[in-house]
């Protein structure tokens, strides 16, 4: 009972940090500058690679995660001032996280991943209204709640039996779309002061979170068929963006986002070699939301 609170506390606080902390805080303050924030995504990058390397006698992905929590906990106190190293620091340590968090889960332990994501939606969409420059408690809690998370998981063994199969990088292809998609489409929203849904359908936006969780869990098709409902569903958020419709945005761009990430999720954590899942977040966690927030910034949607 313990362990499984705990997996979902690590995963769930720490998705909140990187969308409340890094995707919408320190990118928000720095003005999207991809200049300054070079470092970050440098950084990011590096540190997911390295979390799929040996670490000499540090072989345990717990340990890792530790150490990683560790470092983001103490960068968190600065936060939102950084400079070129400490947002490389940042970087790494968000970047060291995003592959470990992951392979912790085993391929059946759904009620644990429903958990840990409801959080990081329920707390993202609440919280993102909030002021950039005064997010440092919500840093902190963050990284302290998923620290305490991995202190009490310090004996917790990933059952690599359990990891069901290696795919092709090929079949990682679709993953990677749906978070292009993803990134362009929100990080165009965040910018966009006629459609802005967050502030004005919170509440509906967290009620929509939930029920594409639940439906994802629910609904059990086949691979290819889900790919069509999820590409389905893109093109429908698209089309309603487009035809400036916030309030049914509202409801079926966050049904959307918690659907696909079921799918991403579940897939991400059957890999059952930790180097190759890091080589794949490289793709999935830096390059597809960095190419969508810089299709954003040049306004390719509107």
């Amino acid at each position: 009972m313990i362990t499984s609170l705990a997996l979902s506390l690590l995963l769930g606080f720490e998705l909140s940090y990187y969308l409340l902390i890094v995707q919408t805080g320190v990118v928000a303050y720095y003005n999207s500058d991809l200049i300054i924030l070079f470092p970050m995504f440098v950084g990011g990058i590096f540190g997911t690679i390295l979390s799929g390397r040996s670490w000499g006698k540090i072989d345990n992905p717990i340990y890792k995660i530790m150490i990683a929590l560790a470092l983001q906990l103490l960068l968190s106190l600065t936060y939102p001032e950084y400079n070129i190293f400490t947002l490389g620091l940042l970087g790494l340590a968000v970047g060291l996280m995003a592959p470990l968090g992951i392979y912790l889960f085993k391929v059946k332990q759904s009620n644990q991943l429903l958990l840990a994501l409801a959080i990081a939606y329920i707390s993202g969409t609440y919280f993102y209204t909030s002021d950039v420059d005064g997010r440092l408690l919500l840093a902190i809690i963050f990284s302290f709640v998923a620290l305490i998370s991995a202190i009490l998981l310090k004996n917790y063994k990933v059952d690599t039996d359990a990891k069901l199969l290696s795919l092709s990088f090929v079949s990682y292809a679709p993953l990677i779309l749906w978070i292009l998609l993803d990134s362009t489409l929100f990080e165009t929203l965040s910018r966009h002061n006629e459609l802005d849904i967050w502030s004005n359908h919170t509440l509906m936006i967290g009620i929509f979170h939930v029920v594409g969780l639940l439906a994802a869990y629910l609904i059990t098709v086949t691979k290819k068929k889900q790919h069509i409902i999820i590409a389905v569903l893109f093109f429908g958020s698209y089309s309603l963006f487009y035809l400036k419709m916030p309030l049914m945005l509202a409801m079926l761009y966050p049904f959307t986002i918690s659907y696909y990430n079921v799918t991403v999720f579940r897939a991400l954590s059957k890999e059952m070699s930790l180097p190759k899942l890091a080589f794949i977040m490289v793709f999935v966690g830096w390059i597809a939301s960095g190419l969508g927030l810089s299709l954003a910034l040049f306004r390719l949607l509107y």
